[in-house]
């Protein structure tokens, strides 16, 4: 286990309607990074839309398997599991909105210094498919 090392983050996220419309989101952030006991998690805090967000990514190369935690005014814990589609939910001042992932791939690649996780999923919302999306997180120690 470790105290962690602070960490220089760069995440793009690519999502596409179902119409074919697309959004990109660059962001390049600072955090951490740290092994426990549940696998590496690196926590950063994002900025979205001006809405602050606390984010925790617990990565499970072994496995391929990634939580991601968010908690903020739209707060989640959604799971990415190749093959897999899993139920969760956004927790909102509103009430909850039951969502599922169909993760189509995750790839975690650990290096001495850095490392990079790639999310390729959709995302559905009443059973009707809502986004289609891919995740790339670059990381710098």
């Amino acid at each position: 286990m470790s105290e962690g090392k602070k960490a220089r983050i760069r995440v793009v996220s690519r999502l596409v309607e179902p119409d074919g419309d697309a959004h990109e989101i660059k962001n390049a952030r600072s955090g951490l990074l740290r092994l426990t006991a549940d696998g590496w998690v690196l926590e950063y805090d994002d900025v979205q839309d001006e809405e602050k967000a606390h984010i925790v990514l617990t990565m499970q190369p072994e496995r391929g398997h990634v939580r991601m935690q968010r908690m903020g005014m739209v707060s989640s814990v959604l799971d990415f599991l190749p093959g897999e589609k899993i139920a969760s939910r956004y927790v909102t001042v509103y009430g909850e909105i039951p969502v599922a992932v169909d993760t189509h791939s995750v790839e975690i690649c650990m290096q001495e210094g850095g490392g990079e996780l790639r999310l390729h999923y959709d995302v559905y919302m009443g059973g009707e498919r809502t986004s289609g999306a891919r995740m790339e997180i670059t990381w710098r120690v």
